[in-house]
């Protein structure tokens, strides 16, 4: 009863997002000019952007795409071009994905409720947390290769609408695989049984 209840805030909450698109890219936007007035961003501008550049990097490698990491500049990446140039990519603080790190921990509190055992909480939580880092490489590894091989204009409305959608499809299939393959309610534990 739980994983339906659960499914059906989900989808309801998916729903509402989908509908406010335009409005959650706005205020990611003015959010975004915010914080880089205030100076947050810094730490993870400095810290985790040069490491996922890289991490794009590699994936992009995977369909043909020659990459030049650079950090002394105000852009992330160059990619080398069949003309011989070179395009700049920027991967700013607000593109690593914390929007989605948000929603997949809003969504713990309320899937996490219930009598499971610590063991496979632990291991849902660490399945979350690593199957949204590496969605997020994949969609920043995704745009990347779309303003490459295709424009910029479809690598923007990738970046800037489709990508929360990414999110919560990723979101739904955490859900329905955490519950069918690794929570366990307590008192369901397999039990070793010692035998002489």
């Amino acid at each position: 009863m739980q994983k339906k209840e659960l499914f059906k805030n989900i989808f309801i909450v998916s729903s509402i997002i989908l509908c406010l698109l335009p409005l959650v890219a706005t205020f990611s936007a003015a959010l975004t000019t915010l914080f880089d007035k205030m100076k947050w961003y810094v730490l993870l501008q400095e810290y985790v952007a040069p490491y996922e550049a890289r991490f794009i990097s590699v994936l992009i490698s995977w369909v043909g795409i020659k990459s030049v990491v650079v950090t002394e500049h105000a852009y992330s990446m160059l990619l080398s071009m069949p003309n011989g140039g070179y395009m700049p990519v920027t991967l700013e603080w607000n593109c690593l994905g914390w929007q989605s790190l948000i929603l997949f921990g809003v969504t713990l509190v309320g899937g996490l409720k219930g009598k499971y055992t610590f063991w496979s909480r632990t291991q849902t939580v660490i399945f979350g947390i690593l199957g949204t880092v590496i969605i997020n490489l994949l969609r920043m590894g995704f745009v990347v290769s779309m303003a490459y091989y295709w424009s910029q204009f479809a690598a923007t409305i990738m970046h800037d609408y489709l990508a929360s959608f990414i999110a919560i499809i990723w979101i739904i299939f955490f859900w329905w695989f955490s519950y069918s393959y690794i929570l366990e309610e307590k008192g369901n534990e397999s039990i070793f049984i010692k035998r002489d």
